[in-house]
């Protein structure tokens, strides 16, 4: 499990992200960090999904992409492996 710092940083780097702006007043609102590596097999292929869920609170949620930045600052932050098989791990989650 990751700090309230850390999750500060992630909800920074998220609005720069996608806003263009650094601000974590929606850091309180975090209530999950997920990163989640799926497995799809279709025929003889098999693709992997990962990608880290951040869910808010109020209902929504933020699905962060293997391809972004924010994917790979969030990865090396928590020290979290590119999976290869199906699973989840809890990053941040409010009891």
């Amino acid at each position: 499990m990751i700090t309230i710092d850390e999750v500060k940083q992630i909800s920074t780097k998220l609005s720069e992200e996608n806003m263009g702006i650094a601000d974590d007043s929606l850091s309180g609102d975090i209530s999950s960090i997920i990163y989640y590596s799926d497995v799809i097999e279709c025929d003889d292929t098999v693709i992997i999904h990962r990608h880290i869920d951040i869910d808010y609170s109020f209902g929504d949620y933020f699905e962060v992409c293997e391809d972004t930045k924010l994917f790979q600052c969030i990865c090396t932050l928590c020290n979290l492996p590119l999976l290869q098989e199906e699973q989840e791990i809890v990053i941040y989650q409010i009891n």
